[in-house]
């Protein structure tokens, strides 16, 4: 009897401790609107949208496992999203969509049918938003190389453009793209008004893809993209009208580095800026194709300056091998800042 009691009492006392604890509720926040240095880091959990002068973490985009990547539109307060699912979550029916998320509460407020094609790759290359915002560039791969083309400013699937040989998303214009192709050259597709095909152009061959290929990472600059190869050269690439202008390689390598073997590495190498400086990682002691080879010792950041060719560089020692993270700046700002 007076251990029934005591469970009793206790049972009682437990009972008023939690009836005093307040219950928990399930809501939504709105976000704030983007600053100039937020930006997406894309991850196999999602896009989570960091704030880099704060270094604060705002959100998580809930994302697909099979997404590329992520192009944000801050016009219009949306991003967009390449999503692949099977009906029975690893295998069964497949849907391919393109999800279009809102800056606000990073809510699904729409989804776009489009092929059973997309190139499950996390390339931020394998996506590209045009210029004038309306038209989205998917990359395909089945391993026939395409294009699907959607209307993301009127919610609609365009079309598929075949793109053999010739991969990546470079936006250029107001609403075309350059692509890299495996025989050396760049190809521009150009779009009408309604997002079709209206013609295509091949440039010159400016690389060779057994002796020094370029990386698929390019990055854009003030009035373009910016390309280097596995040895070192870079190319200013423009356009003009129908014409794929491609500049004289100039090195981002000095003499004595070069003499060193100093090369380009790692997965995201490089990054530009608006005042025309670019900035990457490099290997030393090491021969074309080594940015694989994750025993290599040293490392060393540059910074350089296209305008006066120069290079700058700081040894930084035997350190652990560090990944960077892929990020998207949210809220880009015009090339003529």
């Amino acid at each position: 009897m007076r251990v029934i009691t005591c469970l009793a009492a206790s049972l009682f006392l437990q009972s008023a401790a939690f009836a005093q604890l307040a219950p928990e509720t399930v809501g939504t926040t709105t976000m704030p609107d983007p600053g100039t240095n937020w930006f997406i880091a894309k991850t196999s959990n999602g896009a989570y949208v960091w704030d880099a002068e704060s270094g604060e973490m705002h959100g998580l985009l809930s994302l697909s496992r099979q997404t590329t990547t992520v192009a944000p539109y801050a016009p219009r307060g949306e991003f967009y999203a390449p999503e692949s699912y099977y009906s029975r979550g690893v295998h069964g029916d497949r849907s391919d969509i393109v999800t279009v998320y809102d800056f606000e509460n990073l809510a699904p407020i729409a989804e776009i049918d489009i092929p059973e094609k997309l190139a499950v790759l996390s390339i931020e290359g394998h996506l590209g938003l045009s210029n004038n915002g309306r038209f989205l560039g998917v990359f395909n791969m089945t391993p026939a190389q395409s294009i699907t083309v959607v209307d993301v400013q009127n919610r609609a699937f365009v079309g598929e453009i075949s793109t053999p040989g010739c991969a990546m998303i470079l936006p250029v214009a107001d609403r075309d793209f350059l692509m890299i192709c495996g025989d050396g050259t760049l190809q521009l597709i150009r779009l009408d008004a309604n997002g079709n095909e209206a013609d295509r152009t091949r440039s010159n061959v400016f690389f060779s893809v057994q002796e020094d290929p370029v990386y698929d990472w390019p990055k854009r600059t003030r009035d373009g993209w910016l390309m280097i190869s596995h040895a070192g050269k870079a190319y200013d690439v423009t356009i003009d009208g129908d014409d794929i202008d491609i500049s004289e390689p100039w090195s981002i390598v000095t003499e004595e580095d070069a003499e060193e073997q100093w090369l380009h590495g790692r997965r995201q190498l490089r990054t530009t800026h608006r005042t025309r400086n670019a900035g990457g990682q490099r290997h030393g002691d090491a021969g074309v194709g080594a940015e694989t080879d994750r025993r290599r010792r040293g490392r060393r950041s540059a910074r350089l300056r296209r305008d006066q060719n120069e290079s700058r560089s700081h040894d930084r020692g035997s350190g652990p091998r560090r990944r960077p993270v892929r990020g998207l700046l949210i809220d880009a700002r015009p090339a003529s800042d």
